[in-house]
């Protein structure tokens, strides 16, 4: 498997131009950015949550994890991440685990993190484990001008700090 379709043709009938990276095998985000030599700040990463019928797609750093409960309190819900099986149905043109940060070609809602706002270049998971697609800072705020956007994330060392804050 390499690229997506339905990500391939979106990406296509937005008229948005890309680069494809190919990369050593990797299973995590956090293990892509390493095999990719990219940071993990410019690496798009989806997370897919449930509150009962209703899917929404996260899509956060690389670097960042999503909290949930600003979630629950910035969409009015009880969250829940996706499960591999859900995740299957969802996206049936992609591999377990390596699902694009595309959800508007997948008929989902999205909103994305803050933070993405200042990466210079943005990586993402063609749909597999072995490709990157690579689109410029422009080109991804074309992508997300419908989208959401939110802080949902933030670093795993700041993660207690933020909660009590928020």
């Amino acid at each position: 498997m390499s690229l997506s379709p339905a990500v391939e043709s979106y990406l296509s009938q937005s008229d948005i131009p890309f680069d494809v990276l190919e990369h050593p095998r990797s299973t995590t985000s956090m293990q892509t950015a390493h095999a990719a030599h990219v940071t993990p700040a410019q690496l798009a990463k989806a997370v897919v949550v449930r509150d009962q019928d209703r899917y929404m797609m996260c899509v956060l750093p690389a670097s960042h994890i999503l909290v949930m409960n600003w979630v629950d309190t910035d969409y009015k819900g009880h969250y829940r991440l996706a499960t591999e099986d859900e995740l299957a149905k969802l996206f049936p043109d992609c591999e377990a685990g390596a699902v694009p940060p595309l959800g508007q070609a997948y008929g989902l809602h999205v909103v994305w993190d803050n933070t993405l706002r200042h990466a210079d270049e943005v990586y993402f998971e063609g749909g597999d484990h072995r490709h990157l697609i690579h689109i410029g800072h422009d080109e991804f705020m074309r992508l997300m001008e419908d989208a959401d956007h939110a802080t949902i994330s933030c670093t795993p060392d700041t993660v207690e700090y933020y909660q009590h804050m928020h």
